[in-house]
């Protein structure tokens, strides 16, 4: 598979994984992180071998648009859930990029505020409790 798609499949799943890891508890929870991690490992691997600013070299790219969502959203959801995926420590190409994407003059006003998406994902998240609450007990 070439690259470019091997990020993409990369960034659906390490989406996936994040938002189960944020809605679900115990082992479920632990699993789901795991796998997460593992998703951005590859991400990691694949900015690293680019030596570049971006997935697109130094100007934003499709990629970058892709899994844009990481830079911004992601931290707001390892608020929320009381998790930490992208640590920058053993993530420092993913660090570097998430702050160059996220402080671009193209995205940067773009983004919604980011206390209203921490209110929004709050509300999600109790609303998903709530339901998964509702589906053990039924």
């Amino acid at each position: 598979m070439e690259s470019k798609e091997t990020v993409k499949l990369l960034g659906f799943w390490f989406w996936m994984n994040c938002g189960r890891a944020l809605w679900t508890v115990g082992e479920e929870k632990e699993m789901y992180l795991e796998q997460a991690v593992e998703s951005l490992e590859k991400i990691e691997q694949e900015l690293i071998k680019r030596k570049s600013k971006f997935f697109g070299g130094e100007s934003i790219g499709y990629l970058d648009i892709a899994l844009g969502w990481i830079s911004y959203w992601l931290p707001v959801l390892e608020e929320i859930g009381s998790i930490t995926i992208a640590d920058p420590i053993q993530f420092p190409a993913t660090a570097g990029w998430m702050e160059n994407f996220s402080h671009h003059p193209m995205v940067k006003d773009k983004l919604p505020p980011r206390d209203e998406m921490v209110v929004y994902f709050q509300r999600r998240k109790e609303e998903i409790e709530a339901q998964m609450a509702s589906a053990r007990k039924g």
